[in-house]
């Protein structure tokens, strides 16, 4: 089943044009990466996913409704099937890790138990701690467990360990794919690591310029002849 569906997306700022035809498909329980220089469009790749932006032209199908025909209603229907975390991110400076999580709980009216998230996600050395004074690890690792409260159907990460040593890059992408694993959701995510790609992407789109060059499974990418996915990456990408 596509969760996502994108043909020829554009959109311009102006004069500058950030997408120029972007053609993609998620299927259910796929981890995409997507991937290119800065200003190659992938944040506003993703924000037209979130429904934060419009575009100019062509077809976005969330969960098979086309973005643009949606009312209001509609749109946040498909909003509560989405879940976001971006980086850096930032929450209450008052509010504790467990109230943050209660917080939310509430908000998205889960019947996620708060005390299994805080034992999946290894939060109870945590749990009375400020949020704002967390690691930045830490912190993406609360934003993860917010994230999954509302149980949705695409999560979409935005350069999710940058600036995590290897430890909490591992410790989150853990969590990325057990919930990719248990629940067959899918998941899309910008990122420079390109380790991180070869390892737990199952597709990756390559942005240049505003243009989807390549999108494919990373199996293919490395049996048409490439090392790694980093010399893909390069090969492709003037400096």
């Amino acid at each position: 089943m596509a969760i996502v569906r994108v043909n020829q997306l554009k959109k311009a700022y102006g004069v500058n044009k950030v997408l120029r035809g972007i053609d993609f498909t998620a299927q259910a329980g796929e981890i995409i990466g997507v991937i290119g220089k800065n200003g190659a469009g992938k944040s506003t790749f993703l924000e037209i996913l979130m429904t934060l932006k419009p575009y100019d032209e062509g077809n976005v199908l969330m969960f098979d409704k086309e973005l643009r025909t949606l009312s209001q209603h509609q749109l946040e229907d498909v909003r509560k099937q989405i879940s976001v975390v971006l980086q850096p991110t930032q929450f209450y400076k008052t509010l504790k890790v467990v109230e943050l999580l209660n917080l939310f709980k509430a908000y998205y009216k889960s019947p996620i138990n708060i005390e299994k998230i805080i034992v999946d996600f290894k939060l109870e050395p945590y749990r009375k701690k400020y949020f704002d004074k967390l690691s930045g690890g830490w912190k993406q690792i609360v934003s993860l467990a917010i994230a999954f409260l509302s149980e949705p159907k695409l999560l979409i990460l935005d350069e999710p360990t940058t600036g995590l040593d290897p430890h909490m890059r591992n410790m989150l992408w853990t969590y990325i794919t057990d919930y990719n694993n248990r629940t067959g959701g899918t998941v899309i995510l910008t990122t420079h690591n390109m380790d991180e790609v070869e390892l737990y992407c199952d597709k990756v789109m390559l942005l240049n310029n505003g243009v989807g060059e390549t999108f494919d499974t990373t199996k293919r990418i490395l049996d048409s002849g490439y090392k790694s996915i980093h010399d893909f990456y390069l090969s492709k990408v003037s400096i």
